[in-house]
């Protein structure tokens, strides 16, 4: 809960929450008029000081209301009450949620870039211009961002109105103030579309040339088919020569022998 400071003392504050409780607490360095959280309440022992304060709250209890809804309805809630987003995309993408006047309530970082960005930054007191134009800077002294760079900026609120105001005042003091060096744009940055993995590396690996598998006919031992033996050739002889010494060109042998089987033997006379 928030707690509006309406009275400050050396050891004590007088506080005013949401629900228009009057809350007595530690006075932890306040200041009049300062927005506070997690305060620590003091419940005072009934005794003297007790009625003082309750009868000089009492006594005052109109001005105070009256006092009250000035305040709340003048300065705190239009200075400390949510009234819309501003994204801003670099690298880091972090969001702002600020008040109708700008003022900033909270700053977040929306991925890691983003909560590096904003890890160390006070944004505490200062407007939409302001924290805008110091977190560019920043991110362009950390790396973030350079010369030629593109800054985006996203705003969200229920009232189209006021939301319009501010994204035409936004481009306009941007612009102004680091036109010459970056591209300030209007509505969320183009998100690039995920590469999937078969598209970052394609490989083709080629399919061995199939076979056809052999049946067990092909594999079998093939059967012997029967040739002839090569023909043997047949006996050259020389040519027959005459042995007789005779110029007849017979052989005498044969001659005797033709003379033998005709004649035969001689017979004997005796």
């Amino acid at each position: 809960m928030k707690y509006l400071v309406l009275e400050t003392h050396p050891a004590y504050a007088i506080l005013l929450d949401q629900t228009g409780r009057f809350v007595k607490a530690a006075n932890r360095h306040y200041q009049v008029g300062e927005t506070v959280q997690n305060v620590l309440e003091l419940r005072d022992v009934p005794g003297k000081s007790h009625i003082r304060l309750y009868r000089r709250l009492s006594s005052g209890l109109a001005a105070a209301a009256a006092c009250f809804c000035l305040v709340y309805f003048g300065y705190y809630r239009p200075n400390f009450t949510a009234y819309g987003t501003v994204r801003m995309q670099i690298n880091p993408d972090v969001e702002m949620t600020i008040s109708k006047t700008e003022k900033v309530l909270d700053l977040e970082g929306l991925n890691e870039d983003g909560r590096n960005l904003v890890s160390d930054y006070e944004y505490q007191g200062k407007d939409r211009e302001q924290a805008s134009e110091e977190l560019i800077q920043l991110a362009m002294e950390m790396g973030y961002l350079t010369e030629g760079g593109t800054v985006a900026f996203t705003l969200d609120s229920e009232d189209s109105g006021w939301l319009q105001a501010e994204e035409e005042k936004t481009l306009e003091q941007m612009e102004e103030r680091f036109g010459e060096t970056i591209v300030i744009q209007i509505g969320p940055m183009a998100e690039e579309e995920p590469i999937r993995a078969e598209e970052e590396v394609e490989v083709v690996i080629p399919l061995p040339t199939q076979t056809e598998t052999p049946t067990p006919a092909e594999t079998a031992a093939p059967t012997p088919v029967w040739t002839a033996p090569p023909a043997t050739p047949e006996p050259v002889y020389p040519p027959e020569t005459d042995d007789d010494d005779d110029d007849d060109g017979d052989d005498d042998r044969e001659d005797d022998n033709d003379d033998w089987e005709d004649d035969g033997p001689e017979e004997d006379d005796d």
